[in-house]
């Protein structure tokens, strides 16, 4: 063999051994996280933090210039983005539920069953009015039109089985119905004219926006009772949600019936909805992160961040990359090309919210009410 050949085939050997590397660090390699983290500790800069000293399980509220958040034992902070503290209200009872925030209206409510109007700006209590009992999930915001009524409602289940639509400004309920045996949970997913309710055993009620009134119900027979979830998420065409042996499906939102399932091993109870509707992320204990088409319920990418012992996550986008943070405190950045960059080492203190500031700044609180903000340099 002459020179040039042999010169020729090293080439070769290299570029082959280069789209071999590449190809198998586009998925997470735990060894070569290690040393990226070491060679990139500038990617993400502190440059800030609230510590309210009190967990906090909820998500945060973030709008222009101010950022909402609410503690388990009742505490309702305001901040501005420079971390200084607008106002601090106390509340009643303890708040596990996440909040939302319409016009000049911060809505949220206790477990023990109370619904508050808070004034956004000064922290003031502006109404309360009791349910009567335990407020088990999420709040949602709903239009309401029907021939007494055009206006903002906000929704929620309750440990009764019981739904309820109460007019965001007045309190005046607007309608009751009771459809479980079983506690209401998550965040009811709000779609058009119909809205759907998740009970604790992960059966699926669809009503009527304009009255309550049940249009279908996807239930399983199942012994067991789950106590936190973030589905069911809608697409408009869809409702996206779990069975209680942990696989992922799609219920048609006009007829109630199944169109696809995915099966899964030793999934979390918690997916997100990409922002273009198109994808499903999920995660199963072990930190296998799996992208999952919405449309047909078929595997298009696998993630393997080589974890254990993880028992909740949560994701945001912006637009070219995927934020995602597990229980064990870390954090990580997934770029459009599926490269991805470990930004916070593992800490044991879960992340429990994420949101993107301008494309180039975080926001992370995690579940000790511990809001930290970061620049992606």
């Amino acid at each position: 063999m002459n020179i040039r050949s042999f010169t020729k085939l090293i080439v070769s050997i290299f570029i082959s051994l280069n789209i071999q590397v590449f190809a198998k660090n586009t998925f997470i390699d735990h060894n070569l996280i290690d040393s990226t983290i070491q060679k990139q500790d500038s990617y993400l800069q502190k440059i800030g933090e609230i510590d309210s000293q009190s967990s906090s399980s909820t998500n945060l509220i973030v709008t222009e210039n101010k950022i909402y958040t609410t503690t388990d034992e009742g505490f309702v902070y305001c901040y501005f983005m420079d971390g200084i503290e607008k106002f601090f209200t106390e509340l009643s009872g303890d708040i596990k539920n996440n909040s939302v925030l319409y016009k000049d209206l911060l809505l949220t409510s206790t477990v023990e069953g109370d619904l508050y109007s808070i004034n956004s700006n000064n922290g003031e209590v502006l109404q309360v009015v009791g349910i009567g009992e335990s407020i088990t999930s999420d709040l949602s915001l709903a239009d309401i039109v029907n021939e007494n009524y055009a206006g903002k409602g906000v929704v929620f289940g309750t440990s009764e089985g019981n739904i309820f639509c109460y007019d965001a400004f007045s309190f005046e309920q607007l309608w009751g119905k009771n459809i479980s045996d079983h506690p209401i949970l998550s965040k009811p997913a709000v779609d058009k004219d119909k809205i759907v309710f998740l009970n604790s055993t992960l059966s699926l009620y669809c009503v009527n926006i304009k009255s309550g009134t049940l249009i279908w119900k996807y239930e399983f027979d199942d012994k067991h009772n789950f106590s936190a979830a973030n589905f069911p998420l809608s697409d408009g065409t869809n409702i996206f949600s779990i069975t209680p042996d942990g696989n992922l499906f799609a219920v048609d939102l006009l007829l109630g019936q199944k169109t696809w399932l995915y099966s899964s091993e030793e999934i979390l109870f918690k997916i997100y909805l990409s922002s273009d509707k198109q994808n499903l992320f999920t995660l199963n204990s072990k930190g296998l992160l799996t992208i999952i088409s919405s449309k047909e319920g078929k595997e298009i990418s696998k993630i393997d961040f080589m974890k254990s012992g993880l028992f909740s996550f949560c994701l945001t986008e912006s637009k070219e990359n995927i934020f995602i943070g597990f229980s064990d405190g870390s954090l990580y950045n997934i770029d459009s090309k599926y490269v991805v960059r470990q930004l916070i080492s593992q800490t044991n203190i879960p992340i429990t919210s994420i949101n993107v500031i301008h494309n180039n700044e975080l926001i992370v609180k995690d579940i000790n009410g511990k809001i930290a903000f970061y620049k992606i340099n």
